[in-house]
């Protein structure tokens, strides 16, 4: 699956939040369960106008260790041949060699095929990878699986409400008998890893990171996302979290929920002269709702039932994701381009990477003329 995307419809709340709420302040089980049954709609909806966020920081840059944990884990535990590596590329490698190195061996790696194995033969790789994205803390994350696992994820086994609706979301992750068994021993070796290795390696990463995060807050808050504002107010994606992740590289992971709410999880620049690389996979995820349309408005059903739908909705988020940069940044299209090659492993001539970009992500004319109409009226404010 070369394009992981989790777009559940909450309105104005994460279940993310419902979660953190539940756990320190408490919430009314009504909004909790509804979210938890909200179903899940894999496609974004049609751009259209929407009214500005409520005042405050929009799109604020976050850093997230046990989102970063979660995906970490998730790199350890299956093979990345996409197109565009679902994380960093080479990630595993480096993380086994530097574990090596330093002579450290964590459940995770004991257990690893066998979470491979079953995770993949039940769907949990790619499914499960968002689930860090509703969580505000490590600690929070936690309580709700100890929650889940404890009441072996029956929610009538608690009398309190909001840990109910808890339960209720997990369990829609892990329905069955034997998804509840591999969640109860990933989170037990994931619990692991954290102590013996990866807690102190994010830390000492963040730390050699925070020249390229000042600056990578700085360009975007005051020159890229102001700039990009208007296109996101008019893809209903006017707020949310952004939060940078060591571990992805050109495949973020995409939460929509509602105008406030989002998370986008996208690549943490390694130094100060790389923070380009964070605005380029923003737009990359940003992109999702007019590639939606453009391809949906261009294919008839058959062609969706033959499975065009996603190969054309992979490309256009790359492709989209050039013309946006494009437009808000004129001559940055041809480095977006570089750079999404590069994560593929290959070297574009100078002055050819977007003509390489577009034979290696190819798509109908129809559907890029379309994205370019959708992107000119959401800059401009139609």
């Amino acid at each position: 699956m070369e394009v992981l995307r989790d777009l559940r419809s909450f309105g104005r709340l994460s279940i993310g939040n419902v979660v953190a709420k539940s756990l320190s302040r408490g919430v009314a089980l009504g909004l909790a369960l509804a979210l938890c049954a909200a179903p899940v709609d894999a496609q974004r909806r049609r751009a259209e106008a929407v009214p500005a966020p409520a005042p405050g920081p929009q799109w604020p840059v976050k850093t997230r260790e046990h989102v970063d944990l979660w995906l970490h884990a998730f790199a350890m535990l299956q093979d990345d041949t996409a197109t565009v590596p679902l994380f960093k590329r080479g990630y595993a490698e480096r993380m086994m060699i530097l574990k090596n190195s330093r002579g450290i061996y964590t459940s995770l790696d004991s257990a690893r095929d066998d979470l491979s194995r079953i995770g993949a033969e039940r769907g949990l790789l790619a499914n499960a990878q968002f689930l860090a994205l509703y969580f505000g803390t490590w600690e929070e994350m936690a309580q709700a699986f100890d929650y889940f696992i404890k009441a072996e994820g029956n929610p009538a086994k608690t009398n309190n409400r909001e840990v109910a609706g808890i339960i209720a979301f997990l369990a829609s992750n892990f329905p069955r008998p034997d998804d509840r068994a591999w969640a109860t021993r990933f989170m037990a070796a994931l619990t692991n890893e954290r102590e013996k290795f990866y807690r102190q390696y994010w830390l000492d990463e963040f730390r050699l990171r925070s020249a390229a995060l000042a600056t990578t807050d700085s360009l975007w808050q005051n020159t890229w996302r102001p700039a990009l504002q208007p296109y996101l107010n008019n893809t209903q994606q006017p707020s949310g979290d952004l939060i940078l992740s060591m571990v992805l590289g050109g495949e973020g992971r995409a939460i929509a929920a509602g105008k406030t709410s989002n998370q986008f999880a996208v690549s943490f620049p390694a130094t100060a002269d790389s923070a380009e690389t964070m605005l380029f996979t923003f737009v990359h995820e940003a992109a999702g709702s007019i590639a939606k349309v453009a391809v949906d408005d261009n294919l008839t059903p058959a062609q969706q039932r033959a499975g065009l739908g996603e190969k054309y909705g992979s490309a256009g988020l790359v492709r989209g994701g050039a013309l946006i940069v494009e437009r808000l940044l004129p001559g940055t299209g041809e480095r977006y381009a570089r750079w999404y090659l590069a994560q593929m492993g290959r070297t574009a001539p100078e002055g050819g990477a977007a003509a390489m970009l577009a034979e290696a992500f190819p798509m109908p004319t129809e559907m890029i003329d379309a994205m370019k109409r959708q992107i000119e009226l959401s800059f401009s404010g139609i």
